[in-house]
């Protein structure tokens, strides 16, 4: 195996970590093991009748849920593997090359090792918004350098010959309102704000309903409180799930202006085209996902393809600023 082989191993490992922990999250199962790195005490999770009896009166606040348990317990396993890939990535890079090739594995090393903090701190915080909001944005990143890393290991991914219709700024202004929007989405989830609106494109029967900005997004709530199911009232948020509404037009119009620039060179068409089905797709899940009360799996996908939208402006921006070193 080659060492660019196993930088996209680890990127779409990744993107599995990414899309399995939306699973978690959108089903509930987010608390369903109360302790951390364990399940209840258990490497895995309490399966036989007399174990679940023991869990059950370690932990009365919390009883065991076995389909939510398995979830959490595949969730932190996945990133336990990716974990390890980036690890073997940093010391093959040490060992066989030279040090500064290893310095990004690094990086993602320590951005992996934090991750794990805020995974712990999610479940011993109790779905603090916050924290939950962090860990996504966490996973994005990871997932962004992963990519990176994997470009850079792939002499075929060569830089575009002409990209001067797309620079770097705006590719990179790109990425930057879509990991806005997807952390606008991560609050909106960590909240239980999905479906403070009902209908679509007003908010319930209204264009302007009354919300609450202040307290939709005060970040820093106090620590302690049981936060699963969310604990902000109503005009909080709905003023989280409008301006997630309000980031999505604005995404939408600088994205689609950002494939018109892409499609005005020949070299550029594929990437317009791959940006474009997913911007479709992803405005298409929003919509079914407001107008048909949230079903799982167009939210999973819903996340994943805000990921794909991700990678896909990871690897333009990598070979549009490549392009203009030459």
């Amino acid at each position: 195996m080659k060492y660019k082989h196993l930088t996209w191993m680890a990127v779409a490992l990744a993107l599995c970590v990414i899309v399995f922990g939306a699973f978690v999250r959108l089903s509930d199962a987010g608390l369903g093991c109360p302790d951390w790195p364990g399940c209840y005490g258990h490497i895995t999770w309490p399966t036989a009748d007399v174990d679940v009896i023991k869990a059950n009166e370690a932990f009365p606040e919390r009883a065991v849920e076995i389909h939510k348990a398995w979830k959490e317990v595949g969730h932190r396993i996945l990133a336990g593997i990716l974990g390890l890939m980036v690890l073997a990535l940093f010391i093959w890079a040490f060992r066989k090359r030279h040090l500064m090739s290893a310095r990004l594995p690094f990086i993602i090393g320590l951005v992996i090792t934090f991750q794990a903090a805020l995974g712990m701190w999610t479940v011993t915080l109790q779905l603090h918004p916050s924290i939950v909001m962090s860990h996504l944005l966490g996973g994005l990143l990871t997932l962004s350098l992963l990519t990176w890393l994997a470009c850079r290991e792939t002499p075929e991914l060569k830089p575009y010959r002409y990209a001067g219709h797309v620079t770097v700024k705006m590719v990179s202004l790109a990425l930057f309102l879509v990991a806005l929007q997807i952390a606008l989405g991560g609050w909106t989830s960590a909240n239980y704000a999905a479906l403070a609106c009902t209908g679509f494109p007003q908010c319930n029967g209204q264009w302007w309903p009354n919300m609450d900005f202040i307290q939709g997004f005060n970040l820093f709530r106090e620590f302690g409180p049981n936060y699963e199911f969310g604990v902000k009232d109503g005009p909080a948020r709905i003023a989280i799930q409008m301006t997630h509404r309000m980031g999505f037009i604005l995404v939408t119009l600088y994205l689609s202006w950002l494939i018109h620039r892409l499609t005005r060179n020949r070299e550029l068409l594929p990437m317009a085209v791959s940006l474009g089905l997913l911007l479709v797709l992803q405005i298409i899940l929003g919509i079914v996902n407001v107008t048909f009360s949230l079903p799982l799996t167009v939210a999973v996908m819903h996340n994943a393809v805000a990921a794909l939208l991700l990678f896909n402006l990871v690897i333009l921006l990598y070979k549009t600023r490549q392009s203009a070193y030459n």
